[in-house]
C-alpha cells in the first residue's frame, strides 16, 4: 500500500503539469452578447473561424448571454453571431493569446435597430424645442462609449454592452415667444423619461401656460402628455400615448375654448431581418363649439433587400400621426378649422408613398412617390379679427399671439421628392431636397368668406437646404434651414411630409451654457423662429373690413431655457 500511493502521486502531478502546460499555451475566449438595449441574448450561436480552416470552435450563450471557448490554440479569428429575429454579426480581427482570457462582448440589432440608420423619412430629432426623443433607441442615436483594441483599432466593446439599470432623466423648461398658434404667453413645462431594467420606458410631460383670455380672470392653457413603451422580443415596440390639451384663448367667435384629446397605439414588429411592419391608430376627440370624433390609422412596410437599401410603402390617413417615430414628438402642432355650426373640420385624408433610399459612403440618397388626398388646406394668419367676422370666415383666433388658422379647399395631390443627406461628422449633417407637387395658389384678391374662390391647386415646386444635428465640442444643438417655393402658395408641397413649421428661414439652437459657480449644472438656453423674414405672405380682407395677412406659416420667434436633471 505504501508503493501503491507515491506512484499514485506521481500519475496525478503528471496529468496536473499537462493540464496546466495545456492552459499555458491555449487561450480562451468568452464574453456577453446582447441587443443594443443592454438585454442579454439567450440562444446565440458563437463560431470562432478562419479563413483557412472554417469554423475551429462553437458556443451558445446562456440564460444571461454568457459564452465561452476554452482550450483554443492562439493566433488571428473572426468571431461570428447569429440568432433568431438579428442580423448576424461579424468581428474581424479577433486576436486570441497564449494563457490569456479575451473578452469579447457582442451587440447584436435586429431590424427595427438597424434600419433607423437610413432614414426613409427625414428624421425629426432635436426640430421642435420640446422633442424629447425616447430613450429606447437603436444604436444610431444611444451615445456610446467603445474600449479599441491598441492595435488593430477595432471595438471590442461599448456602453451598449453594460447590463440595462432604471435610469430617470428630466426636464425643466420656461418658454416665451410670439407668433406661435397655440402656444403664446409664458409657458413652464416639465419632462421626465424613465427607462426600465427590462428595456420599458415612460414618459411625461406637463405643461401650464399664461395666456390671454379676454375675461376678467386669466385662465391657464394646459397640456398633459403620458406615454409608455414596450419592448417585444420579436424586434420592435409597443406604443400607448395619450395626450390633453385645453386652451381658452382660443376662439371662433363663440365661447368655450379648444379642447382636444388624443389616444395613440402603435405596434412595431420584424419578420426576420428582412422585413419591418409599423401600424397604430390615432384616436381624436376635438371640442370648440361642438365636439368632433376621429379614429386615423396608418400602417407602414419597410423592406431591407440590401445592406445599402430600404424600400418602403406608407398609408397614413392624417398628417399627425404616419409612423411610430410620429409620438417622439411629445408637443404636436395645433390644427383646428371650424365648419359654420363651430364643429372642428375632420382632418382626416390620405396618404400613400412608395420610397427607396440608397447609403453610398457617407451620403444617403432617397426618392420617393406619392398620392395625397387632403380634406381642407390649413393656412395661417397674422392679425385680429372681431368675434362676428370670425363666425362669418369659419376661423379660429389666438388673440395671445394675433394669429389664426382658417381654411382653404380641399385637393388632391400626385407628387415626386428627391432628398441627399450628406454626413459632416458622425453628428451633423447636410440635407438637400426637391418636392415637386401640389399646393394651393392665390390668384389675386383675397376675401376671406370666399376663399375657395381665391385658391385653386396647382402644381408647383419646392426646394430646401438644412443643416442638422450637433456640434459636439460646443454641445449646440442645431437646426438651419431655407425652405422655398412660389411666394403666392399658401399651403406646403408635399404636405404629408414636411414638418408644420418648416418655411422659408427657419432655425433651431439649443446651447448648453457654461456652468460655474453662478449658473446650475444642466442649464441649456434655446431660440427657435420659423420664416424670419416674413416671406410668402398675402393680403385678405376680413368680413369686418381689416386687411390681414395669410401664409404657409407666420413669422414665429421663440426662446426660453431648460434645466436638465
Amino acid at each position: 500500500m505504501k508503493r501503491v500511493l507515491p506512484g499514485l502521486l506521481l500519475l496525478i502531478m503528471v496529468a496536473g503539469s499537462g493540464q496546466l502546460f495545456a492552459l499555458q499555451t491555449s487561450a480562451i475566449i468568452s464574453g456577453t452578447v446582447r441587443d443594443v438595449r443592454g438585454t442579454p441574448q439567450m440562444g446565440a450561436l458563437i463560431e470562432l473561424m478562419r479563413a483557412e480552416d472554417g469554423t475551429i470552435a462553437t458556443a451558445v450563450s446562456d440564460d444571461h448571454g454568457r459564452y465561452i471557448m476554452a482550450t483554443v490554440t492562439p493566433g488571428r479569428y473572426q468571431l461570428r453571431a447569429t440568432a433568431a429575429f438579428f442580423i448576424p454579426l461579424l468581428r474581424n480581427d479577433v486576436r486570441l493569446r497564449a494563457g490569456v482570457q479575451s473578452i469579447v462582448n457582442l451587440t447584436m440589432n435586429n431590424l427595427f435597430d438597424a434600419d433607423n440608420w437610413l432614414p426613409a423619412q427625414r428624421r425629426r430629432a432635436d426640430e421642435p424645442v420640446d422633442d424629447w426623443k425616447w430613450t429606447l433607441r437603436s444604436a444610431a442615436n444611444r451615445p456610446l462609449l467603445r474600449l479599441v483594441d491598441p492595435e488593430s483599432g477595432a471595438p471590442i466593446s461599448s456602453s451598449a454592452d453594460q447590463p440595462h439599470r432604471v435610469s430617470s432623466q428630466g426636464r425643466i423648461m420656461l418658454t416665451s415667444g410670439d407668433g406661435v398658434f397655440g402656444d403664446g404667453g409664458l409657458h413652464q413645462a416639465f419632462v421626465l423619461d424613465r427607462t426600465m431594467e427590462d428595456g420599458d420606458g415612460a414618459v411625461l410631460r406637463a405643461d401650464v401656460g399664461d395666456v390671454q383670455t379676454g375675461g376678467d380672470t386669466p385662465q391657464p392653457s394646459i397640456a398633459l402628455i403620458t406615454g409608455y413603451e414596450r419592448r417585444s422580443p420579436l424586434g420592435g415596440s409597443t406604443r400607448l400615448v395619450s395626450s390633453f390639451q385645453s386652451h381658452p384663448e382660443l376662439t371662433d367667435g363663440g365661447s368655450g375654448g379648444f379642447q382636444v384629446l388624443r389616444l395613440a397605439s402603435t405596434q412595431q414588429f420584424a419578420l426576420g431581418d428582412m422585413f419591418l411592419i409599423d401600424a397604430g391608430t390615432l384616436m381624436e376627440a376635438e371640442h370648440l363649439e361642438e365636439t368632433r370624433l376621429e379614429a386615423e390609422p396608418f400602417i407602414r412596410f419597410t423592406a431591407r433587400p440590401g445592406n445599402d437599401v430600404v424600400v418602403e410603402y406608407r398609408y397614413a390617413s392624417s398628417r399627425e400621426l404616419q409612423s411610430s417615430d410620429g409620438l417622439d414628438q411629445l408637443k404636436p402642432a395645433l390644427f383646428v378649422v371650424p365648419d359654420a355650426n363651430g364643429k372642428p373640420l375632420s382632418d382626416r385624408g390620405m396618404h400613400q408613398q412608395l420610397s427607396v433610399s440608397r447609403k453610398l459612403g457617407s451620403r444617403v440618397i432617397s426618392a420617393s412617390a406619392y398620392i395625397d388626398r387632403l380634406p381642407y388646406g390649413a393656412i395661417g394668419g397674422s392679425g385680429l379679427m372681431s368675434a362676428s367676422s370670425l363666425q362669418l370666415a369659419n376661423a379660429v383666433a389666438d388673440p395671445t399671439t394675433g394669429t389664426f388658422q382658417v381654411g382653404g379647399p380641399g385637393y388632391a395631390a400626385r407628387g415626386l421628392s428627391v432628398s441627399l443627406m450628406q454626413t459632416l461628422t458622425p453628428a451633423l449633417s447636410a440635407w438637400v431636397e426637391y418636392d415637386l407637387g401640389t399646393a394651393l395658389r392665390s390668384g389675386g384678391d383675397l376675401v376671406m368668406t370666399n376663399l375657395a374662390a381665391g385658391l385653386t391647386p396647382q402644381t408647383t415646386a419646392a426646394a430646401s437646404v438644412a443643416l442638422r444635428g450637433r456640434i459636439v465640442r460646443t454641445g449646440t444643438s442645431l437646426k438651419a434651414e431655407y425652405r422655398w417655393q412660389p411666394a403666392n402658395t399658401l399651403t406646403q408641397v408635399n404636405a404629408y411630409n414636411v414638418m408644420p413649421e418648416e418655411a422659408y428661414v427657419t432655425f433651431y439652437v439649443r446651447q448648453r451654457l457654461w456652468s460655474g459657480s453662478m449658473l446650475p449644472q444642466g442649464l441649456d438656453a434655446v431660440v427657435e423662429a420659423t420664416n424670419l423674414l416674413e416671406q410668402g405672405y398675402q393680403p385678405v380682407l376680413a368680413p369686418d373690413g381689416q386687411t390681414l395677412i395669410l401664409a404657409q406659416v407666420p413669422r414665429a420667434i421663440q426662446g426660453g431655457l431648460s434645466f436638465n436633471f
